[in-house]
């Protein structure tokens, strides 16, 4: 994945903007509790060799990166999501 893929995902409809809201406060419990997400994701669904997979890419960008082309954050809410 590359930063300008990433910024450039689908947004919009409610699932997704449920999920954004959910990984924003998944993001602000910290890098632990990130990692026991991703545990439980694995130990639920399996595929950990993916998740190891991904997470390789996702090393490759820097957060300067990111920002470059806008994908360090969610577009603006238009209204609440629940």
């Amino acid at each position: 994945m590359t930063p300008t893929k990433l910024a450039q995902m689908p947004q919009g409809n409610l699932a997704d903007l449920q999920r954004q809201r959910g990984v924003e406060h998944l993001h602000a419990l910290g890098p632990r509790a990130l990692h026991g997400f991703l545990a439980e994701l694995e130990r639920q669904i399996g595929g950990g060799a993916e998740i190891d997979r991904l997470l390789e890419e996702y090393w490759r960008i820097t957060p300067q990166m990111l920002q470059v082309v806008g994908g360090d954050r969610f577009p603006p809410r238009v209204r609440g999501v629940p």
